[in-house]
């Protein structure tokens, strides 16, 4: 709601995101992490004594604009210390296990993933650097610390046509595993590419530049290689061929197209809108249905929809699909927007404050 006040400038958004901000802060009340759930009716948090870096380090970018844009400090103090403290956990290689205590004392497994519940942790680095105007250094630190991590342990290629992509490891064992959420990480390297410090010639922004598009050429096979032109939830990188969808399923996700925006956006190059064109052309045809759009149980199985459209698909898939073909947008991810990790976009600070 903060993003729809800020594009559209009608107070009505402004009053019901700090309506839902103030309900959804009670997540701070008992631990330094967020609570997993709370109650906007009573205010009543939920603690389970562990949570995902995900879910903790992915409110950020929403609190501090509602600070920005209400003056209220304490949604922006909150919501970084509970980032600071997971920066305090320091993995050596910058890769974060996904579960920690509530206390952000300890690591609780030692699964490292950029699929489901690590995801948009390592988003929110790049962006939190990116919405504070690039004054923050330690955030840009954390990014890049984290990509040298993937590049040194994570980044594999698969037989027999090398296609590289961002493996899952525990205690140092490498599993083959690539959820289709990790396809945002090539949109997230680009961008941290061409927004480096050192700048888009150096070493590391050109070495960024290239998983970039070699995750995201990737991604796009997904597609391409299942009968409907439609990626399966997730691939396993063994056998013969590359890789095989298990599960096979497809849920209207957004991370590949998400990826094919900003890099059509930073590069130019209209190959990501062919790859665009094709993937929207596939949803119409497999998943449109009469009122809504479908997800598929089988990628394989031209046909086999379910009665299900999540949120997302709205919110992130078709616009960046539109964000994607539109020559004219606004939005401008180098120099004044940050998307948050559900494609709502909102200005670079400094932003004013709404008179109440």
């Amino acid at each position: 709601r903060g993003s729809t006040n800020d594009w559209s400038g009608d107070k009505t958004f402004y009053d019901k995101a700090l309506d839902l901000g103030e309900r959804l802060f009670h997540a701070f009340d008992n631990n330094v992490l967020p609570s997993s759930s709370v109650n906007l009716h009573t205010g009543a948090a939920v603690s389970r004594g562990s949570t995902n870096i995900a879910e903790a380090g992915t409110l950020q970018v929403e609190f501090r604009f509602l600070a920005e844009v209400t003056g209220q400090k304490k949604f922006k103090e909150k919501s970084e210390r509970a980032f600071e403290a997971l920066r305090n956990l320091n993995p050596d290689n910058g890769l974060f296990p996904y579960l920690v205590s509530s206390g952000a004392t300890s690591f609780r497994n030692a699964v490292v993933t950029f699929g489901a519940m690590g995801d948009s942790f390592y988003e929110y680095m790049l962006k939190l650097w990116l919405q504070g105007g690039k004054k923050e250094t330690v955030y840009r630190e954390m990014w890049d610390k984290s990509m040298n991590g993937i590049h040194d342990e994570l980044l594999k290629q698969s037989n027999p046509h090398g296609l590289w992509y961002i493996a899952e490891t525990n205690r140092g064992s490498i599993n083959p595993k690539f959820d289709h959420l990790v396809c945002f990480m090539g949109g997230a390297l680009a961008l941290g590419a061409y927004t480096d410090p050192k700048g888009l010639d150096s070493s590391r922004a050109q070495r960024d530049l290239k998983t970039a598009k070699a995750l995201t050429y990737t991604c796009y096979q997904m597609y391409a290689r299942a009968k409907t032109g439609i990626s399966p939830e997730m691939v396993r990188f063994t056998g013969s061929n590359d890789f095989h969808g298990t599960p096979n399923y497809y849920i209207l996700r957004p991370e590949t197209v998400e990826s094919l925006f900003i890099l059509n956006y930073l590069t130019g190059d209209p190959i990501y809108r062919e790859w665009g064109w094709e993937i929207f052309q596939s949803i119409e045809k497999y998943c449109k249905t009469e009122i809504a759009y479908a997800s598929l149980t089988n990628v394989d199985e031209p046909g086999s929809v379910e009665d299900r459209m999540e949120s997302f698909f709205l919110a992130e898939t078709l616009k960046y699909l539109y964000l994607l073909f539109d020559p004219d947008t606004e939005v401008d991810i180098l120099n004044k927007h940050v998307f948050n990790t559900e494609a709502h976009p909102t200005r670079i600070f400094p932003v004013p404050v709404v008179k109440a």
